[in-house]
Formats: structure tokens, sequence, C-alpha cells
């Protein structure tokens, strides 16, 4: 795989865990935090099928944890899609739909 590329959700939900992040641990953690999720981005690339297989959310989805998160997301033929990146305590079956 050569790229990934983030839906507007998951966009939006990078914001999201940024603003609340540098409110409740500072921006120097943020920032770390922010680099795992990008360097799990990029795991993705190298091995996509290291997330688990969520067919029963939609077919096709898998996710996989990272912190306190969960990515989600589609493997394409030449690109990893990010659908959404969800806090554990968010149900995934009340956020995911088809793109």
């Amino acid at each position: 795989m050569s790229n990934f590329v983030l839906s507007p959700e998951a966009q939006l939900s990078l914001k999201q865990i940024k603003t609340y992040s540098i409110k409740q641990f500072g921006t120097a953690r943020t920032n770390r935090y922010l680099n795992e999720i990008l360097l799990a981005f990029r795991a993705l690339l190298e091995n996509p099928d290291m997330g688990r297989s969520r067919d029963e959310l939609m077919p096709g989805y898998y996710s996989y944890f990272v912190g306190s998160h969960t990515i989600y997301y589609r493997i394409k033929p030449d690109l990893i899609e990010v659908i959404d990146v969800l806090h554990q305590s968010m149900e995934p079956s009340n956020y995911l739909s088809e793109s």
C-alpha cells in the first residue's frame, strides 16, 4: 500500500481528539498521542491485515486499536481508507455507516 485517506468523519474525529486531549493532557502529550495514531496508520499501510475484520459492522471493515481509540478502515487496492477513529467507549454501530 502506498497511501491512506481520511474520511470527513475521521478528520472530524481527529480534530475532536486533539481539542479534548489538549484541554485534558496538554499539548506535548496530545502531540505524542496523535503521533501514535499516525504511526498506526503507517503500520496499517505496511500490513493492512493486522487489524481485526469487522464484517459484523459492515462488510470489508477492519478495526485496529491504538491507545484509547479504535481506527476503523477499509482496504482498497492501492490505499487504506480510514473510515473513523472512535474512542473505545463509543459503540461503533452507532457511528459507522457505509460511506
